[in-house]
């Protein structure tokens, strides 16, 4: 296979990224697979999930392309000026990108995280995507609860009373080198959604009940997240007639922090896509 470096325009900025093609051509993996980051990660994942995958999906013939939002990685921009709607024209442009590149390819989106809800605006704005891989997608618009937060603290705090049976915890305590500002965040201070975003997000859902593709959705059981977003896409999926799996992998956190979750992740990646 060949990885190469690439750029493209949107609007006044360029977007740069890493395209992986497969040495010979398949006709039975004629799929092209965009990868969309989170809202603070880059092209290479977390703990290089996303090079470890397309590497492994190119090597299986399917054609790969990781790349950085604007303001993020190596792409023009200021983070600062990075929103949901702006990764999803992004995202819409690197579809076209890689539709040019492959032209007889079927186009899958792979996203992590609020890369989720990226893959989800494009799938709506393009009608390209045939099938979306979603990895830990957070609940959006009306699929979010008042309980959120509250589910968000109390799995905080577990894992504190957890590290507080360590002896290594003790010591950091008694010589002030527990940071409690940092905390406290985590317990009480969640980042919450405008009514704005949320009203954005529902109507983005409210366009998505037609999507014609296919859904694998893979949840950490150590996710926060996953006990509202897991039933609620789940139940989103199956009211509007979209054909959906749901994978989880026990005792994973949000980002697959280990080597024997991550590999899980990638391989039932890998044997849905190579299903589709």
């Amino acid at each position: 296979m060949t990885e190469q470096p690439i750029a493209f325009a949107v609007e006044n900025a360029m977007i740069r990224g890493i395209l992986h093609l497969p040495a010979l051509e398949s006709p039975s993996t004629r799929t092209s697979i965009l990868f969309l980051h989170g809202w603070s990660g880059c092209r290479i994942g977390p703990h290089r999930m996303f090079v470890k995958t397309a590497r492994r999906m190119c090597e299986a013939g399917y054609a790969c392309l990781r790349f950085d939002f604007r303001g993020r990685g190596e792409s023009d921009g200021e983070t600062k000026d990075g929103s949901i709607q702006n990764m999803i024209s992004d995202t819409t442009c690197a579809i076209d990108y890689m539709r040019k590149q492959t032209p007889d390819n079927k186009i899958l989106l792979l996203g992590i995280c609020s890369g989720c809800k990226v893959a989800i605006g494009a799938a709506v704005r393009s009608s390209a995507p045939s099938a979306l891989v979603l990895w830990s997608p957070e609940p959006m618009g009306w699929l979010r609860n008042s309980s959120l937060n509250r589910q968000k603290s109390a799995f905080a705090l577990r894992q504190y009373l957890r590290k507080l049976m360590h002896p290594a915890t003790w010591r950091k305590i008694l010589t002030c080198r527990v940071n409690t500002r940092l905390v406290g965040k985590a317990l009480f201070q969640h980042e919450s959604a405008s009514a704005l975003e949320i009203r954005a997000e529902s109507e983005l859902l409210s366009q998505f009940q037609t999507f014609g593709g296919k859904i694998l959705c893979m949840y950490g059981t150590n996710d926060p997240d996953t006990a509202i977003s897991m039933p609620g896409y789940a139940d989103f999926c199956s009211k509007h007639g979209i054909p959906h799996n749901h994978h989880l992998v026990q005792d994973a956190s949000h980002s697959y922090y280990s080597l024997a979750f991550e590999d899980e992740v990638i391989s039932i990646t890998e044997q849905w896509i190579n299903g589709l």
